[in-house]
């Protein structure tokens, strides 16, 4: 895994798999019409709510499609959890380009199932366009709202768990390893579609920084305003090393697949790399990656899914998960553990609670 040309081989494989797109559980076809699971009720009707096990849950990816080992990865396990432990019925659909969302979450809604989740932000519109033409079936959309009384607004307070991680790079950056250089005190940003969602993220990272190092400096770049910005790994890489040739020893991402290309860079330089939504250090054994902001989409899932099983569903409602409610965090150091000093992990934790306890408050804006 330690080689540039296997890692770079291993990301452009998962890309290719996902870039084919389709829907059921195994994604093997983009037809809603005919899903791996079981069928509608005999009658045409929704499936009833009376158990966990009449339930149909299915949700549309963002752009990355399932294999981005981030954003989507984690919708879909908080799905799968639903099928496990509840006996649900899922599907999912891919969407290769934004214009596939209204057709997806159309397709999914024809046939029955419900809850349907819009994963991203990304699909709003198309949310708000479809889900007023079935409203006897639930929708909910992943970091965004609409204002409609079958929508539940799933949104995190993504900046708790970037201050977490800021604490973390603001620290060994000023540690001398074989992956930083206290002497530059520089540390990296690499967001996605530059926007008011990964601003967030850059607000609480420069924030918990600026905490434990007010001489730090936070280089900040963005791989563009467009979606395509989530899924450039080749511009995620540019842009990485680019960071590291002005002193960035540490760079978090926000960024989806795109930050694939940062973990190729970190990798042939040796440097830190911070992951985001999921643990992407063990997703990526042997890649420098010191910790990763876990973004608990998959718990924000399933508990919608039971709440709808349970008839409690949020329809017109917004819920937020920060720490507090389990819904960021930041992931275990893992092989990089022996890196960090007990100081750091002290700091974490302080800060951790002082966030959760209300006694420190994070900024969603840069420079607030």
């Amino acid at each position: 895994m330690r080689t540039g040309k296997l890692l770079a081989a291993l990301f452009a494989l998962a890309l290719l798999i996902t870039a084919c797109g389709g829907g059921g559980e195994t994604s093997e076809t983009g037809d809603a019409s005919e899903p791996a699971t079981s069928e509608p009720a005999a009658d045409g009707s929704e499936a009833a709510v009376g158990g966990a096990s009449d339930v149909r849950a299915a949700m549309v990816t963002d752009v990355g499609g399932l294999g981005d080992q981030s954003f989507n990865d984690s919708a879909n396990a908080g799905l799968e959890r639903a099928k496990s432990e509840m006996g649900a019925d899922t599907n999912v659909l891919e969407s290769a380009a934004p214009t596939d969302y209204t057709n997806n979450l159309t397709q999914l809604a024809q046939n029955t199932f419900s809850p349907i989740f819009a994963v991203g932000f990304l699909m709003t519109d198309a949310v708000a366009e479809v889900a007023p033409q079935f409203p006897d079936q639930a929708f909910a959309i992943i970091d965004s709202v609409v204002e409609e009384p079958n929508v539940a607004s799933l949104t995190f307070r993504e900046q708790e768990g970037s201050y977490l991680a800021g604490v973390v790079a603001g620290l060994m950056t000023q540690e001398d390893t074989e992956f930083t250089n206290p002497d530059d005190k520089t540390v990296g940003f690499l967001g996605g579609l530059e926007g008011p969602l990964i601003k967030r993220f850059e607000a609480g990272y420069t924030a918990g920084v600026q905490s434990v190092c007010s001489d730090c400096e936070v280089l900040v770049e963005y791989a563009g305003t467009t979606p395509e910005a989530f899924n450039d790994p080749a511009a995620g890489q540019e842009i990485s090393l680019r960071l590291n040739d002005q002193g960035a020893d540490i760079i978090y991402h926000a960024s989806g697949a795109t930050g694939a290309g940062l973990f190729e860079a970190a990798n042939d330089r040796q440097f830190f790399a911070i992951g985001v939504d999921s643990d992407q250090a063990a997703l990526n054994p042997g890649v420098p990656i010191l910790t990763s902001v876990l973004k608990r989409v998959d718990n924000a899932v399933f508990r919608t899914v039971e709440a709808y099983a349970n008839d409690e569903f949020p329809g017109g409602e917004v819920q937020t998960f920060g720490l507090a409610e389990e819904g960021v965090d930041l992931a275990e150091f893992g092989e990089f553990a022996d890196l960090v000093p007990s100081e750091v992990t002290d700091a974490v934790d302080q800060a951790r609670q002082e966030i959760i306890d209300g006694n420190v408050e994070v900024p969603e804006e840069p420079g607030q």
